[in-house]
């Protein structure tokens, strides 16, 4: 089997995890979509697009976008039909930046620093350098 190759994802969704509600998120199984499963979703339904344009977009054939959209629906379907909660992680990406980082500045003390794109975590939860707090800004 040949490996996978890294998707490119210029965006991370806003929201990392789904459940419904009145139920105790200890109380329903989890999915598990991936972050460039979201990102075809983002590609293709949010902004409209393509699947040919799309692919590009993240570096992949045609037919690979296709397979990762089809997944992404069916879980997505399942998720809503089954009444399960649903959790945003991991997969086989890169965040496509200008330069490969993405700078974040702190809104406790101001500090602004680089982080290599795809690295360090979503940006909300990253802790400043300099005074620790958890109060990152994403800049670029």
């Amino acid at each position: 089997m040949r490996p996978i190759k890294d998707r490119h994802v210029e965006q991370l969704p806003p929201v990392g995890q789904f459940k419904p509600v009145g139920i105790p998120i200890f109380a329903v199984d989890e999915m598990v979509i991936t972050i460039e499963e979201m990102e075809a979703i983002r590609l293709a339904d949010v902004e409209g697009m393509e699947q040919g344009p799309a692919a590009e977009l993240m570096g992949v054939s045609r037919p690979t976008f296709h397979r990762i959209l089809e997944k992404a629906h069916l879980k997505i379907g399942r998720f809503l039909w089954e009444g399960r909660s649903l959790r945003i992680e991991g997969g086989n990406y890169r965040m496509k930046c200008c330069n490969g980082s993405r700078r974040f500045r702190c809104g406790a003390c101001g500090h602004e620093w680089e982080v290599l794109a795809g690295q360090g975590g979503r940006g909300c939860q990253l802790l400043c350098p300099q005074c620790g707090a958890q109060a990152a800004a994403r800049l670029r």
